[in-house]
């Protein structure tokens, strides 16, 4: 399955999710299509069979026939590969997984399950004892999330298709995915509130601290550590992220020294006068087509307080008009660390050149997607320019990544 096939499949959810209203047309209309994409054939038995029946054993000794709505098998047509049962749209799948279980505990074969509406997709295994199937999904995602990288989850299901299954190496990629994102959820209780977690307390303090660790001292040490995530991640994204973002940075930036359709630089004083007292008919550039709004100077205004308080100054942070989009950048035109956008009817959007994931994780409120490669990196959608103080640590960490760009000679943030 490809990033184009599974987009294929998010439209034709969305153009027809109000016609889907019980299980065969949600199966017909999205599961067919969904199995299809992983290379399997629903029409060739030997692959996939649909209200396929096993006979499980029940506690009394007795035979009990048990049907799933599709169980695709190997190539021989012989060994059961997966097995996926089909709900109405809206159903709790979670608490509907019970007859995957069944499946996987009774057939030696079968590692993996799927429960879906149509809509949304819960991958189950038997990564903690085999054939037992584990409470919780390894794996899941909905067509109706406009936050998902679908070229991530394409990524995903590709080693589930017919050319590329796998059991053994699908079920240690499954491991690693599962305890990836515990690690992720880990370190994201932890990095909110250092001071819960003893033992990374302990070891962050260890050679930091050469005193008795009291309570009173691993609360204040406990209120250091918050205090110094921002930062210390803001250095490894400096560190770590920038060499590989150098070689994009160099060419976005000479492309845009290039661009004959920008306005001449025009310092935050004058800008920010313009847009607290009408913006005088001079103020506005309107060569070639270009006009400054409100709604720019706004947004400009804001950015510029947010790198202020950062102990940027004022009159280091710049803005200039073009054709598409409005630009903020640091000491010179060229170094451009935010830009915005006013899209058709009264959608907007903010390009950085923070990398996707990074971007995610820090507005988590918002949607967030990659840019256009020839205006960014990481693209965030938002309502109004006033919304630019919920992302402001997106804004400073952009800044910051150019700020301390190797080959930078812009000097320090004085």
């Amino acid at each position: 399955m490809d990033t184009e096939q599974l987009r294929s499949l998010v439209g034709r959810y969305q153009e027809n999710k109000e016609f889907i209203t019980n299980e065969e047309t949600a199966k017909m209309a999205l599961v067919v299509p969904f199995v299809r994409a992983l290379g399997y054939d629903p029409n060739n038995p030997r692959e996939v069979r649909l209200e396929y029946c096993a006979d499980f054993a029940q506690s009394d000794g007795k035979k009990h026939p048990d049907r799933m709505d599709f169980a695709i098998f190997d190539k021989t047509g012989q060994k059961p590969l997966m097995v996926i049962e089909t709900k109405p749209l809206g159903t709790d799948l979670q608490a509907n997984s019970f007859q995957l279980a069944r499946y996987v505990s009774q057939l030696p074969d079968l590692h993996f399950g799927i429960i879906t509406d149509g809509c949304d997709y819960l991958f189950f295994g038997d990564l903690e004892a085999q054939n037992c199937m584990d409470k919780e999904p390894f794996f899941s995602f909905s067509l109706n999330d406009v936050n998902t990288d679908w070229s991530k989850v394409a990524k995903f299901l590709a080693k589930f298709s017919r050319e590329s299954f796998n059991a053994e190496t699908l079920v240690t990629d499954a491991e690693d995915s599962r305890y990836r994102e515990a690690m992720i959820e880990k370190l994201v209780v932890t990095l909110k509130n250092p001071a819960i977690d003893d033992g990374f307390m302990r070891w962050i303090s260890k050679d930091v601290y050469k005193g008795r660790l009291t309570d009173t001292v691993m609360k204040r040490l406990g209120e250091l550590a918050k205090d110094s995530v921002e930062p210390a991640i803001l250095r490894l994204m400096s560190s770590d992220f920038l060499e590989k973002l150098k070689e994009r940075m160099n060419r976005l930036q000479s492309g845009e020294a290039d661009d004959s359709n920008e306005t001449p630089l025009v310092p935050e004083p004058t800008a920010l006068e313009s847009a607290n007292t009408g913006i005088p008919e001079e103020g506005k550039e309107q060569k070639r087509g270009i006009v400054t709004t409100e709604e720019e100077l706004r947004f400009y205004s804001l950015v510029a307080d947010i790198c202020s308080q950062a102990d940027y100054s004022r009159e280091d942070i710049l803005w200039r008009d073009t054709t598409n989009y409005f630009n903020v950048s640091y000491k010179k035109p060229t170094r451009w660390f935010v830009r915005f956008f006013e899209l058709r009817g009264e959608q907007k959007a903010v390009v950085t050149q923070v990398p996707v994931e990074i971007a995610k994780s820090m507005c988590p409120d918002f949607r967030v997607e990659e840019a256009p490669s020839v205006f960014g990196t990481s693209r965030i959608y938002i309502e109004s320019a006033s919304q630019v103080w919920a992302i402001k640590d997106l804004i400073l960490a952009s800044l910051r990544l150019l700020d301390s760009a190797p080959g930078n000679n812009s000097g320090s943030n004085e």
